[in-house]
């Protein structure tokens, strides 16, 4: 099977051991991209100016997000082309692992739950680890801070691509390690995950 993917994964240097581990994990996938950007965040721009440049550079019909501290796991490119194949979706994601929880689960209570777009609409549930159809998330304006107030850059994609007529399906297994470690702040190492101040 072939792919018509970009792998975009948004990084600063000092953290170049993270970014070896998330590549690596991009390197052993069943299914692989086309194409792998790593945009760095050199001046500071945040995580959300430096994601959208790298959405920016994509030319593939489709974009697979991953943070730097994250990892695919081996057929997580695969399992979400397949579901975005069968299901026409713009947006396709699935459940991560979350090593530092008991059994891995994340605990917003969406876990394997079907699409809810009121559920969106009301908070953020779905990740940045996701497959989305490329022009669409560009002509939304890419990753933002929601319009109605909130922290996180991922959940604004994601409500400008709902509000567009954009389509969401969910592939209800884990395929991807999300490293929940903190959320950080401005200047300190976190979770990267979503928001636009922190890295």
């Amino acid at each position: 099977m072939d792919s018509d993917i970009t792998v975009v994964i948004a990084t600063i240097p000092p953290r170049a051991k993270l970014l070896r581990k998330a590549l690596a994990s991009v390197c052993v996938q069943t299914l692989q991209p086309v194409a792998i950007t790593v945009e760095y965040d050199h001046h500071h721009t945040g995580a959300a100016a430096t994601k959208n440049r790298g959405l920016a550079r994509v030319t593939s019909e489709f974009s697979a997000f991953l943070d730097d501290d994250d990892a695919m796991l081996p057929e997580h490119l695969a399992k979400l082309s397949t579901a975005q194949k069968a299901t026409a979706a713009d947006v396709v994601y699935s459940m991560p692992l979350i090593p530092q929880l008991p059994g891995g689960i994340d605990p917003n209570g969406m876990h394997g739950a079907p699409f809810d777009a009121d559920e969106l609409r009301r908070r953020s549930y779905i990740q940045t680890t996701s497959l989305v159809r490329t022009r669409l998330a560009q002509d939304v304006g890419g990753f933002q801070i929601p319009q109605h107030g909130g922290d996180y850059d991922d959940h604004g994609l994601w409500l400008a691509i709902l509000d567009a007529g954009g389509t969401f399906h969910h592939v209800p297994e884990q395929t991807f390690l999300w490293e929940n470690w903190g959320v950080g702040t401005p200047g300190v190492p976190g979770n990267t995950s979503g928001r636009a101040d922190r890295w």
